[in-house]
C-alpha cells in the first residue's frame, strides 16, 4: 500500500529540518578562534576592533605591519567575510522557505514552513553577530582600545525596555505561524511579510559584504606587496561577490534588482563610480588639449622647431595625458590596472618583433625630425607622391595632393630615397623652352618673349630673366625662356608667359612647328632590255 501523503510531508520536512541544522552547524563550525584562551595564545588582530573602519584609515593601519602580522590580518577579515556570506546564505534559505510557506496547500505546512523559516533567519542573526563579537574582541584584546561602531552604540533605557517586552513576549507567547487558533490567511500574510523583511535583510547584508570584501583586498595588496600568497582568498572574494538572481522566485529577483539599485554599496556607488570616470576624462581630456596647446606655443616662440616636430611633440604629450587619464578614470570603476600593465610588458618583445617594419618607420620619422628636409605646407617630392605635406607621425607622414587626394606614406619610404623640397626656398626659376619654324626670324622671337617675360609684374628683376636661342633640333630652333619668380607665383608666371608668348607669335606670324619629317623620293629609269 501507498503510504499516507501526510507521512511523506512528515519525512521529507525531517529531512529538511536537518539540512538547516547541518547548515547552520557548519556555520557555526566555522566560527574564528582568536578569542579562545590557551597557555600559548595565538597573535591576535588588531585592525578589526572595528569592521566599519574607514578604507582610507585602514590602508594607514596596515603599511607597517609586517607579511606575518598581515596574515593574521587577512585570516580575521577572511572570517568576518566568510560569516557574512553564510549569514546571506542562511537568508536566502529563509527566502526559500518563506516562498514554500506561501505555496503551501494547507495551513499546517504553511506553519511549519514558516515557522522553519524564523528559525534560519534567527540562527543566522546568531552566527554572524558571534562571529564578529569573536573577532573584534580579540582585536580590542590585543590593542587595549574598546572601539564602539556606529552600529554598536549602547541603546538608550526606552530602548532595553521595548526590546526586553519584546523578548518576554516571544518567550511567552508560541510564534504565530506555529498557532492552531490562527486560521484563514494568518500563516500566508505572516509568510509575506518574513519574506519582504528577509529580502531587505539581505540587501543589507550584501553591502556589509562588499565592506568586509574591500577592507580584505586592501589588507591583501599589503600582504601581497610584502611577499604573501593572497590567491586563495582572491578567488573567495570573487566566488561570494556579486548579486545573484533568483529567477524561479519573481519577487526575490525584483527585490534583488532593486535593492541593489538603491544600496549604498551596489547602485549608489556605481552611478558615483561611473560619474568619476566621466569627470575624469573630460577633466583629462580638457588639460590635454591645454597642455599641447601650451607645449607648442613654448616650441614655436622660445626653441623654434620645425612646425612637423611641434605638432608630433604636442600630438604626443597630449595622447600621452589621455592614456594616464584613462587609466586613472579605469580605477574609478574600480578596475585593476596592474594585469594590464604586466601584459602590455610581457607582450612588448613579441609586438616589437612582429612590428620591426613600424620600428624602422619610427626610426625614420625621427631622423626627418631632426634633419628637417621639410615642413608643414611644403610641396614635396618624396616616396614617389608629390603633394603638400600635411601632417605627420612617428609611422607615416600625410600628403594632400594637387587633385585633393590624401596619401600616406610611410616614413621609410621618405627617408631611403631622394627627397625634393619644391617650396622650401622663397625664390623659383620658371624653365621654359619655345620653338619656332627654321624660316622664321628667330631674333624677333627672342625680342618678342624678352618683352613678354619683362612686362610680367611677377618675374623678379633679380636675377635677371635669360633668353637665349640655344638648340637647332629636328623639327625646330628651341629658344629657352628662364626667368625667376616668387615659389608661390611660380605656376601663375608660367602659365602667363605661356599664353602670352603664344598669342605674340600668332600675331607675327612665327610658326611653332610640330614634329616632323622631310621624305625625299628619287625615282631612276630601268635600263632597256636589249
Amino acid at each position: 500500500m501507498c503510504q499516507a501523503p501526510h507521512r511523506i510531508l512528515a519525512r521529507a520536512h525531517s529531512f529538511l529540518t536537518f539540512s538547516f541544522v547541518a547548515f547552520i552547524t557548519f556555520c557555526v563550525s566555522g566560527l574564528p578562534v582568536f578569542a579562545q584562551e590557551s597557555d600559548n595564545p595565538e597573535p591576535a588582530p588588531v585592525t578589526t576592533a572595528d569592521p566599519r573602519v574607514p578604507i582610507d584609515s585602514l590602508r594607514v593601519m596596515v603599511k607597517p605591519l609586517t607579511q606575518e602580522e598581515l596574515a593574521i590580518e587577512a585570516d580575521a577579515w577572511f572570517a568576518l567575510l566568510k560569516a557574512k556570506a553564510r549569514q546571506i546564505a542562511v537568508a536566502k534559505l529563509g527566502v526559500r522557505k518563506t516562498s514554500d510557506a506561501l505555496a503551501a496547500e494547507t495551513e499546517e505546512e504553511a506553519s511549519r514552513s514558516l515557522a522553519e523559516a524564523e528559525q534560519v533567519k534567527k540562527l543566522g542573526d546568531e552566527v554572524a553577530k558571534k562571529a564578529e563579537e569573536t573577532v573584534t574582541k580579540a582585536a580590542r584584546e590585543s590593542t587595549g582600545v574598546d572601539v564602539i561602531a556606529p552600529s554598536e552604540t549602547p541603546p538608550s533605557p526606552e530602548d532595553k525596555e521595548s526590546e526586553e517586552s519584546t523578548k518576554d513576549a516571544s518567550e511567552t507567547e508560541p510564534p504565530a505561524a506555529a498557532d492552531s487558533e490562527n486560521a484563514g490567511n494568518g500563516s500566508t500574510d505572516m509568510a509575506a511579510k518574513l519574506k519582504t523583511d528577509l529580502l531587505e535583510d539581505i540587501t543589507v547584508l550584501q553591502d556589509e559584504r562588499t565592506s568586509l570584501s574591500d577592507r580584505l583586498t586592501i589588507v591583501l595588496d599589503s600582504w601581497e606587496a610584502k611577499g604573501g600568497e593572497a590567491e586563495s582568498y582572491r578567488k573567495y572574494i570573487a566566488a561570494v561577490s556579486g548579486v545573484e538572481l533568483d529567477t524561479t522566485d519573481a519577487e526575490a529577483a525584483w527585490s534583488t534588482v532593486v535593492g541593489w539599485f538603491v544600496s549604498k554599496e551596489g547602485g549608489q556607488r556605481w552611478a558615483w563610480n561611473i560619474v568619476k570616470f566621466i569627470l575624469i576624462l573630460v577633466v583629462a581630456y580638457l588639460v590635454s588639449k591645454v597642455l599641447s596647446g601650451g607645449v607648442n606655443w613654448l616650441l614655436d616662440r622660445k626653441i623654434r622647431l620645425s612646425q612637423l616636430a611641434e605638432r608630433l611633440i604636442a600630438n604626443t604629450i597630449r595622447n600621452v595625458f589621455l592614456a594616464v587619464g584613462f587609466a586613472v578614470a579605469l580605477t574609478a570603476l574600480e578596475v585593476d590596472i596592474t594585469p594590464i600593465l604586466a601584459a602590455i610588458g610581457a607582450t612588448g618583445l613579441v609586438v616589437g618583433l612582429a612590428l620591426q617594419d613600424t620600428l624602422s618607420n619610427f626610426a625614420s620619422g625621427l631622423m626627418i625630425l631632426i634633419n628637417r628636409p621639410f615642413d608643414v605646407g611644403h610641396v614635396v617630392n618624396a616616396g614617389g607622391v608629390t603633394g603638400t605635406v600635411h601632417q605627420m607621425n612617428l609611422v607615416s607622414t600625410t600628403f594632400h595632393t594637387f587633385d585633393n587626394q590624401t596619401i600616406y606614406v610611410p616614413n621609410n619610404e621618405i627617408w631611403n630615397n631622394v627627397i625634393t623640397n619644391i617650396t622650401a626656398n622663397d625664390k623659383r626659376r620658371v624653365d621654359m623652352e619655345f620653338g619656332i619654324g627654321y624660316s622664321d626670324d628667330f631674333e624677333q622671337a627672342e625680342e618678342i618673349i624678352t618683352d613678354v617675360v619683362k612686362s610680367h609684374d611677377l618675374v623678379l628683376d633679380e636675377p635677371e630673366p635669360v633668353v637665349v636661342t640655344h638648340a637647332l633640333a629636328d623639327s625646330s630652333v628651341n629658344i629657352v625662356c628662364r626667368p625667376w619668380a616668387a615659389t608661390s607665383d611660380w605656376w601663375k608666371v608660367k602659365t602667363d608667359v605661356t599664353r602670352e608668348v603664344k598669342r605674340r607669335f600668332d600675331a607675327a606670324g612665327i610658326s611653332i612647328p610640330f614634329p616632323q619629317h622631310d621624305v625625299h623620293v628619287y625615282q631612276t629609269s630601268r635600263p632597256e632590255k636589249p
